[in-house]
């Protein structure tokens, strides 16, 4: 199964995914202290996407490079840079040292020369990033690994380009326990009595890129650095299935897809009865799981 593209997405990706402005900035802080990151720290976020991370993380005055696989994720981000502070440069590739020659990607340049802050948008497969050994002092990913056919390929690039002393930042979501979860795990249940998968390519989950790490004598502390509060409603989350939003959807074959749907719909309206549109708050935590190279 090839890696996950975001493509036919990437024009309702931060309506979905993205965070509350306030809630973007304070994830862009913790990440900014997890790393203990100062002016002169060099940022790699492998998986940049639409910038939710990368735009507020390096606005606070960073130097910053984003890699993605996505040319219409990428198109998201760099309309936000156009239309505030950040202007675009313009250097061919190889013209800083950390670029490998040997690869001849698409790159965009840009930079935010009040808050002397730059950012370097390279399209290119995180199993094969385009740098020079050592070249990072923080690797930053966020929901990008269980996306990515061949991940184990991709940790071991981001540990080759990060510094001796140089930090992975694998950072991810987790929910409060609620019981519009059960809509996954029926979704789930049906697509596989179907004889589909509902499963990614990429890792099962983030314990399987800590358990990579510690195979190589690496140890990861992970804490959760922000709560906040979410609101939606069964009705919602079936939505959310019924358009194909998530990743988890769009590996299942169409001809299952639309049996399943069906079943799934039937379910949902029997499980929740009058309820389907009563909301739930689920509290949401920011977590990070730092590994030092």
């Amino acid at each position: 199964m090839p890696s996950l593209s975001f493509d036919p997405f990437a024009s309702i990706y931060d309506a979905t995914r993205g965070y509350p402005d306030d809630i973007a900035q304070q994830v862009a802080r913790a990440i900014d202290s997890a790393a203990s990151a100062t002016s002169k720290t060099t940022y790699l976020e492998v998986g940049i996407g639409t910038g939710r991370i990368a735009f507020p993380l390096a606005s606070l005055g960073r130097t910053y490079t984003g890699v993605d696989i996505s040319e219409k994720m990428v198109a998201q981000l760099e309309e936000k840079l156009r239309n505030t502070a950040w202007r675009e440069t313009s250097q061919p590739w190889g013209a800083l040292q950390d670029e490998d020659v040997a690869f001849a990607p698409i790159v965009r340049r840009f930079e935010e020369a009040a808050k002397q802050a730059t950012m370097r948008l390279v399209m290119a497969d995180i199993t094969k990033l385009p740098f020079a050994n050592a070249s990072f002092d923080v690797v930053i990913a966020v929901h990008v690994f269980h996306l990515v056919d061949g991940w184990q390929e991709a940790v071991q690039e981001v540990r080759r380009v990060l510094r001796s002393g140089g930090v992975l930042l694998h950072c991810h979501d987790e929910w409060s326990i609620s019981d519009v979860q059960k809509i996954g795990e029926e979704w789930r249940r049906i697509v596989r009595e179907l004889g589909g998968k509902a499963s990614r390519p990429g890792a099962s989950s983030e314990r399987d890129v800590t358990a990579l790490l510690q195979t190589w004598g690496l140890q990861t502390e992970t804490e959760c650095v922000l709560t906040w509060e979410q609101a939606t409603t069964p009705r919602l989350v079936l939505e959310d299935i019924i358009h194909r939003r998530y990743s988890h959807v769009w590996v299942v074959p169409e001809n299952i897809f639309a049996v399943a749907i069906q079943r799934l719909e039937q379910w949902v309206n029997d499980y929740y009865g009058e309820g389907i549109d009563t909301v739930r708050k689920i509290e949401q935590r920011f977590m990070i799981s730092r590994t030092r190279m």
